[in-house]
């Protein structure tokens, strides 16, 4: 059965890259991956090396995928964890069962973000809205905070920003008061991590590369 690996490659800085991550890289003979991506492994990229843009993940995949069955080394890079919030759930409705999918797993930004805040998040609530803002996925997010649950989740950048969770949860009736944490580039030399309550992330701008924190310790 042919093969390719889909790669972890951390949060973003060097240091967290994995040594079995730069293996695969090294190993490849096609590279696919985002521009922050491959230029986090473009020491390691001998071969060649494809571009995934928000106009064409489906098409990368599916290139990756073809490559594979004729038999070249694959690896397709996907930011922090393969499994949350990457690319392997498209992956693999791709691959379906005629190609053997290895995940090798990164280090996730939502780790790090829980390592900043010195917390444990074993019994956080995780939720990730890169690919799903509907109404449904909002209410999941109320619905843990009125049951008293902390949530690490992962804002939408366009459509679900910090402030616009922080004003959509008041107006479902989650306090102001309560507390915020948002770790933005994280690992990377402008990395910054603030705690607010959530009425004060209303007037607030971060980047598009955070992780946010709601609820009580």
């Amino acid at each position: 059965m042919s093969k390719l690996k889909i790669v972890g490659m951390g949060p973003g800085s060097p240091d967290y890259v994995t040594n079995i991550a730069k293996e695969s890289v090294q190993n490849a003979e096609i590279v696919i991956g985002a521009k922050r991506a491959l230029a986090l492994f473009q020491n390691w990229i001998s071969g060649e090396s494809l571009l995934l843009t928000a106009q064409n993940v489906k098409e990368g995949l599916q290139y990756g995928v073809k490559s594979a069955k004729a038999d070249k080394n694959v690896v397709i890079l996907s930011t922090g964890d393969p499994g949350f919030s990457g690319l392997l759930g498209s992956l693999l409705n791709i691959a379906g069962k005629d190609v053997d999918v290895e995940v090798i797993p990164g280090v996730s930004s939502i780790q790090v973000c829980a390592a900043r805040l010195r917390m444990r998040w074993d019994t956080a609530d995780l939720l990730s809205f890169h690919a799903d803002t509907s109404y449904e996925k909002k209410m999941k997010l109320v619905e843990a905070l009125k049951d008293g649950k902390r949530v690490i989740l992962l804002p939408d950048p366009k459509s679900f920003t910090p402030k616009d969770i922080a004003r959509f949860l008041i107006d479902q009736g989650i306090r102001g008061e309560t507390p915020v944490s948002v770790c933005e580039n994280l690992t990377l030399e402008n990395e910054r991590t603030v705690t607010f309550t959530l009425d004060r992330i209303l007037n607030q701008e971060f980047d598009v590369m955070c992780v946010m924190v709601i609820g009580e310790d």
